[in-house]
């Protein structure tokens, strides 16, 4: 299995709130000291962070992939065609809830959207990412970190504070940040 983050998010999820979490987004890994790149990792893109789509990795200095390959295809990125040739880079942490987004294939009343970092980097990106998402979602959203969530929300080698206290430190106002994720339970 691994390392990996699952958001679950109900269909009639609040819109507004969603762009609003976008716009926190925005800010969080504008601060963050963080090689930082669109997708597909590929040097000179950057992460993309829209009302209805938000879309980022870690950078692949490897990365082979043309600027007339695609930025990221649901089927396939440029980080494969790159091989296994990857440095700060893994899966892509994409959550797209444009018209005609794909919902869960078992749940057709919720969004499922699973990230792989392989405790690169990015993954702070990605996790402060995820509780900027709690925070204006609320019950509509569900997270998990599997196997051990405890990784880098408190704290890590490369941030003391971890996702928690990074987003804590950006937006003061909403400490303390609690419940992050739906611990309690093994599967969504």
């Amino acid at each position: 299995m691994g390392y990996v983050h699952d958001i679950h998010l109900r269909r009639d999820f609040d819109r507004e709130a969603f762009a609003a979490a976008a716009a926190d987004i925005r800010t969080l890994i504008s601060r963050l000291e963080i090689p930082l790149a669109g997708p597909t990792g590929r040097p000179g893109t950057m992460p993309v962070v829209e009302g209805d789509y938000i879309a980022l990795n870690g950078l692949n200095e490897f990365c082979t992939c043309t600027p007339e390959d695609p930025e990221y295809r649901s089927d396939r990125s440029c980080r494969w065609k790159c091989g296994r040739q990857y440095n700060d880079c893994g899966q892509p942490f994409v959550i797209d809830v444009r018209p005609g987004a794909a919902l869960h294939p078992r749940d057709r009343d919720q969004y499922w959207f699973d990230c792989k970092t392989y405790y690169k980097p990015y993954d702070l990106a990605v996790m402060v990412s995820m509780i900027a998402l709690k925070h204006h979602l609320g019950e509509s959203l569900r997270m998990y970190s599997k196997p051990a969530w405890r990784w880098g929300w408190n704290s890590s080698r490369r941030h003391p504070g971890g996702a928690v206290g990074v987003y804590e430190h950006v937006f003061p106002e909403r400490a303390p940040v609690q419940n992050i994720l739906d611990q309690d339970e093994d599967e969504p």
